[in-house]
């Protein structure tokens, strides 16, 4: 089975691009990642078949935003 990128396109009013720096950094176990550009596009490369990876990791991207608005 061949493991494909895939690219995210996140809203910024949502999430904030340190949250998405850190669940990158919390994802390295199961895909590769990196911010395509100045806006918020992320792209994926999982490391296995992984379900739903790109719902979970905005997700927790969103968690990780809201989460830092009330510290």
């Amino acid at each position: 089975m061949e493991i494909k990128k895939m690219i995210i396109k996140l809203n910024p009013k949502f999430y904030s691009k340190e949250a998405v720096w850190e669940a990158l950094k919390d994802f390295e176990n199961v895909c590769e990642g990196k911010i395509l550009n100045d806006g918020m596009d992320v792209e994926l490369i999982p490391k296995e078949d992984i379900k739903n990876l790109k719902e979970e990791f905005c997700n927790y991207v969103l968690g990780l935003s809201k989460n830092k608005m009330f510290i």
